[in-house]
């Protein structure tokens, strides 16, 4: 059965921020059949996350009251389909989604998918993406805003979808620091297996990574891919007295958590909390030579060069006084890929790097991990919750979560 309603989607784009026309659009402001003089709700991470905080804050077990559980222990899925059921108690007379799929495995978007086009048949859907692929075969229409007003209204069949034919056409900038003694196995994970509390998260895990491999580390949510990351970089204290060598050292026989990530470029989604002062792009990539968040010590004049080189690599010279806060989320990426590279270390960790990146924008940074892992020295660990088709590892890590805990396999 073919929905009758009108059903939208927005791409996402910075040029047209959703705090101008998201507020209109719920309260039915525009002139769209279906939408005009209706109330909407919304479905998203942030509308998601308030709802937890609310819990955390007062107690208020709004999105859960039904089955008596935290949300916190829900599986992102799980939130998600509780966030779902709830927006959909209030009788809303249509529904926004905000990348819905965002952070969600591949099994999860299938059946979240499946049922939002079944919901199509009873209500409009406004779908808000970054990409293509994410859109629900239901979608009539795209719309798009100029700051407040509306653009236009086009039909899906008739929508030109941006497409990124960039290439990165100048050399990675050579090193300039120097690392001693790195042995050829840089990671090396040996029957490992972690427990916490009575649940198993990992079992007899193992894992070599060599110099100038690139590796790509996929599995389910919940299958320990943040856990595995945590042994390798971070203070997981579950690390100790197992069978886990970084740099030829055993983790816990002396090496500090400081020595281990002065040869590891690392980013991630959350590491955007910590720049929230205005530095400019030029300052954010001198500022990986210091591992430091904003400047406080004078660069010399080679590390002032090596950063000019990377700018030009990433065609932003002309903006290095501009402040990191005003790029793209595409943008920023980029930047902080070159913050961790501009020391060439051993081990390049890349968390999640494409999560709220567009179609376009995950062109242009899988085109430079591509480079990076072409033209340097470093290995590479990128690590995502979906296939990236503009990834080109050398070897994929799959974590397969099983009762007794998450197995892994190499492919």
């Amino acid at each position: 059965m073919k929905s009758s309603h009108h059903h939208y989607a927005i791409e996402d784009t910075t040029r047209s921020p959703q705090a101008h026309w998201l507020p209109h659009l719920l309260n039915g402001a525009y002139k769209l059949p279906g939408l005009e003089g209706k109330k909407g709700v919304l479905f998203s991470n942030s509308v998601l996350e308030k709802y937890i905080q609310e819990e955390e804050k007062h107690d208020n077990f709004e999105l859960t009251s039904r089955i008596n559980r935290s949300i916190r222990t829900l599986s992102t899925g799980e939130q998600k389909k509780a966030l779902l059921s709830y927006l959909l108690q209030q009788n809303p007379d249509f529904i926004v989604l905000n990348n819905p799929y965002e952070t969600l495995d591949k099994a999860s978007v299938s059946v979240l998918k499946q049922q939002l086009i079944s919901l199509s048949k009873s209500m409009p859907i406004v779908f808000i993406f970054n990409r293509q692929d994410d859109l629900l075969p239901v979608i009539t229409h795209i719309i798009t805003f100029e700051k407040e007003e509306l653009k236009a209204l086009v039909p899906i069949e008739d929508y030109i979808f941006k497409r990124s034919a960039f290439v990165f056409d100048k050399d990675i900038p050579t090193a300039i620091t120097t690392y001693t003694n790195i042995p050829e196995v840089l990671v090396e994970l040996k029957n490992v297996h972690v427990n916490y509390e009575d649940r198993s998260i990992l079992k007899d895990i193992n894992w070599t990574i060599r110099k100038k491999e690139f590796w790509h580390l996929i599995g389910p949510n919940g299958s320990g891919k943040t856990t595995l990351l945590s042994m390798i970089y971070g203070n997981n204290t579950k690390a100790y007295g197992q069978n886990v060598y970084l740099f030829g050292n055993k983790k816990g026989s002396g090496e500090s958590v400081w020595e281990i990530k002065q040869k590891i470029g690392f980013i991630s989604p959350a590491m955007l909390e910590l720049f929230k002062r205005s530095y400019t792009v030029e300052q954010m990539i001198i500022s990986g030579f210091f591992d430091s968040v904003g400047l406080y010590q004078s660069p010399s004049t080679l590390q002032i060069n090596t950063a000019a080189q990377w700018m030009d690599v990433l065609n932003l010279s002309n903006q290095k006084n501009t402040s990191f806060l005003k790029l793209s989320p595409a943008i920023q990426r980029l930047i902080l890929i070159a913050r961790a590279m501009i020391k060439h270390p051993p081990l390049l960790i890349l968390d999640e790097p494409l999560i709220n990146v567009d179609d376009e924008g995950t062109a242009l940074v899988s085109a430079l991990i591509n480079k990076i892992a072409k033209e340097s020295d470093t290995s590479i660990l990128f690590v995502s919750h979906r296939d990236e088709p503009n990834i080109h590892p050398d070897f994929i890590y799959e974590l397969h979560p099983s009762p007794n805990g998450s197995i892994g396999k190499q492919k």
